[in-house]
């Protein structure tokens, strides 16, 4: 998309044989939304609105269904929400953080005294990716050993005993 071009610049090649009308209109038009993001009154879709708050549209149709967050203006495709609702969402999660259930949300935002959650709230978990270097080793027919080659380095004789060992006990080749 092009950068929007101030409104002086455009009275000034509306005029030009290269510039038509046309594309005045539509920088206007681009320019005036971006005032309208600064201001903070843009009007988001349902797809905006849900990445803005990094949930799914379905988590926003929830919030809506669940009524803790109030519906968009408009019907259908035409439906739009502004920034109180992505405010309302950024407090929602907020409190969740904080360790309160969607009920208790619900009340704080009916103005109802809460308590505060009886359980720290667990933290956060994200899955740590880990780089390993494993080693599988077929022992018999239908047995295998894997072991952290970083942790752990038998002999190429030791892997051999336990080889013979495992082929005693399973049965093996």
């Amino acid at each position: 998309m092009s950068k929007p071009i101030p409104i002086n610049v455009l009275e000034n090649q509306a005029s030009a044989k290269h510039f038509s009308r046309r594309n005045a209109t539509l920088e206007i038009r681009h320019l005036m939304s971006y005032y309208d993001g600064v201001n903070g009154d843009a009007a988001m879709t349902i797809g905006e609105l849900a990445s803005a708050a990094g949930l799914t549209r379905r988590a926003v149709r929830f919030y809506v269904q669940q009524k803790l967050l109030s519906p968009p203006e408009g019907l259908g495709r035409g439906s739009q929400y502004d920034s109180s609702h992505l405010a309302r969402l950024q407090k929602i999660a907020e409190l969740q953080r904080a360790g309160h259930s969607l009920d208790a949300i619900r009340r704080i935002f009916s103005g109802e005294s809460v308590p505060a959650p009886e359980s720290p709230p667990a933290p956060h978990r994200t899955r740590e990716l880990s780089a390993g270097l494993w080693t599988r080793l077929e022992l018999a027919d239908g047995v295998e050993l894997h072991f952290d080659a970083a942790k752990h380095s038998p002999s190429v004789e030791q892997l051999i005993e336990l080889r013979d060992k495992a082929r005693e006990v399973f049965g093996g080749r």
